[in-house]
């Protein structure tokens, strides 16, 4: 009974907070929603605040899943590293669409609840992407003058754009195929091409 209401709590908080904002929800909001007395977000959560980091651990814990797993395939190449590492952020957004929203939130505006929480996993993607661009200039894959902290941050960003840009690319481009796998598998052959060893 205590797994089925504080999972509840987390789920209908992750759309309201998604959706509204950290500042514009209520303790009474959720738990009304819920079906739950108040006291139940301070019995589990402690505070409004401890609800907002369960809720952001809990739509960020499967990019770093996604990260372990690929640190566990042995003999992958740069290219094959991010190809891989690619197909598990995609399988991520499709599952937590609030995801995206919940990082550029906190990027743009942060908490001091939240901030701390996405800018470490933030980090953590980033010495992933910069590792591998860094072992695949050693290994002959990628250009040898490369500017890798900045190419790292390029790859990230265009990576994530399709997901930013959700709401507004069907109205763009509503004749062409709109799917997560396409999009990547392009910005990895075109970015990643482009900066490939000759």
């Amino acid at each position: 009974m205590d797994k089925d209401t504080r999972t509840k709590l987390i789920e209908i908080a992750t759309k309201l907070f998604a959706t509204k904002g950290f500042f514009a929800v209520s303790v009474r909001e959720v738990t009304s929603i819920a079906q739950v007395n108040v006291s139940a977000i301070s019995y589990y959560f402690q505070s409004k605040e401890g609800l907002y980091q369960e809720v952001l651990k809990n739509q960020l814990k499967p990019v770093l899943e996604a990260l372990d797993l690929v640190e566990k395939q042995i003999g992958l190449s740069a290219m094959e590293r991010f190809r891989f590492f690619a197909n598990q952020v995609a399988k991520v957004h499709l599952n937590y669409p609030y995801l995206t929203r919940f990082m550029m939130n906190e990027v743009t505006s942060p908490t001091e609840y939240g901030g701390a929480i996405v800018e470490n996993q933030s980090s953590k993607v980033y010495r992933f992407i910069y590792q591998t661009i860094k072992a695949g200039v050693e290994d002959g894959e990628f250009k040898s003058d490369l500017d890798i902290p900045h190419t790292a941050f390029s790859l990230a960003g265009m990576m994530i754009f399709y997901f930013v840009t959700k709401p507004i690319r069907n109205k763009i481009m509503p004749n062409e195929e709109n799917s997560v796998d396409t999009y990547l598998t392009n910005v990895l052959k075109n970015y990643l091409y482009g900066i490939a060893s000759e």
